[in-house]
């Protein structure tokens, strides 16, 4: 089973690269951008709420990079 995504996405005319892993023991998703910010974005059931570390923090809105880490893994919450 692969754990990992790429991806792009075009913010403010800025093309950002995304590497992500989910983590099977956390359930959270490591994410590094353009190989140099690392992070962690994690769903909360209960709340149904997406967050993320908040340093550093994603260079785009959690909700956008929520929607783009779902899709590209296929599975929406």
């Amino acid at each position: 089973m692969d754990l990992t995504r790429t991806f792009q996405h075009e913010h403010h005319d800025q093309l950002i690269n995304f590497h992500v892993t989910y983590d099977l023991q956390t359930h959270s998703f490591n994410i590094v951008e353009d190989d140099n910010l690392n992070y962690i974005l994690s769903y909360n059931p209960a709340l149904k709420q997406w967050s993320a570390t908040e340093d550093p923090s994603p260079s785009i809105p959690v909700p956008v990079l929520a929607e783009l880490v779902q899709k590209s893994f296929g599975i929406f919450v």
